[in-house]
């Protein structure tokens, strides 16, 4: 099964990206909105089944904090393909990303090579889109583990594995 590691965008900020997708024929639909800590590929059920096991043991060790979002533009690149909310990697987050990978190397899963970016993608436009600066906030106080499947549709559904919530603030 494909898997990844992600944080879940709900609420206000969800309605925001929403709005700001709304206009984009490949817009992500607002339950398949995350900020994608570490992409996993292919696992095994053991696999899924050591990350049930460790990511609570991770999220418990973290307090909530926030995301500071100030850009809505083309990603990863000037030309896209995607459209995304995007911002600085901060302290936080950057403890958090390297706790995941850590776990990802030491249980010998696969890591991706680029340098992560945090990011929400909102929509895989086919086309040239307008650059929005902003304040969005993303709350990160839980981790969760999603697989990927192909909807009907032939777009990606994710579904919860399982959410691990951070230690309260």
């Amino acid at each position: 099964m494909r898997c990844f590691i992600g944080i879940p965008v709900c609420d206000t900020l969800a309605d925001e990206c929403v709005r700001l997708a709304e206009p984009h024929p490949g817009a992500v639909p607002k339950e398949n909105l995350h900020m994608t800590l570490a992409f996993l590929g292919d696992c095994q059920q053991t696999q899924v089944d050591d990350l049930m096991f460790a990511l609570p043991r991770i999220a418990e060790t973290f307090t909530a904090f926030s995301v500071a979002l100030t850009r809505c533009e083309p990603f990863p690149r000037d030309r896209g393909p995607y459209f995304a909310l995007s911002g600085a990697l901060t302290e936080p987050l950057q403890s958090l990303h390297g706790r995941v990978a850590k776990l990802l190397m030491d249980q010998e899963m696969m890591l991706e090579s680029r340098p992560f970016r945090p990011h929400i993608t909102l929509a895989k436009p086919g086309g040239p889109v307008t650059r929005v600066s902003g304040a969005w906030t993303l709350p990160v106080n839980t981790l969760q583990l999603y697989q990927s499947q192909r909807g009907a549709d032939g777009r990606p559904v994710y579904h919860s594995l399982g959410q691990f919530p951070f230690s309260c603030p």
